[in-house]
């Protein structure tokens, strides 16, 4: 999902004389609102968390769930640092800066 740009401000009339919008103003806060409504829906997507004693706490995030076919043919699209948890292999995996795909191990 990708996020829409805001839209760009532009010299209008935004209320009319009773004081409602005008047709512009109505477009341009629904414009405006539909984009920053995605970008909360994509960012509750990517982080987890958790309000504890009115303290916002990061629980994780999530990473794409591929497999080493699925990997292997995304990463010549793929940009370096991208980051996948191999579902075959259980590990999390990287492009690195060399071209080529990493797999993160404990030690």
């Amino acid at each position: 999902m990708s996020i829409p740009t805001l839209p760009a401000f532009f010299d209008m009339y935004y209320t009319e004389k009773d004081g409602r919008l005008t047709a512009d103003g109505y477009l341009y806060n629904d414009q405006t609102f539909q984009a920053l409504n995605l970008a909360v829906i994509l960012l509750n997507g990517l982080i987890n968390s958790a309000i504890i004693n009115g303290v916002i706490v990061n629980n994780g995030v999530q990473f794409p769930q591929k497999t080493t076919a699925e990997i292997t043919a995304l990463e010549p699209n793929a940009t370096d640092g991208t980051v996948w948890f191999n579902t075959d292999v259980s590990k999390l995996q990287v492009k690195t800066a060399a071209g080529v795909i990493e797999t993160i191990t404990s030690v």
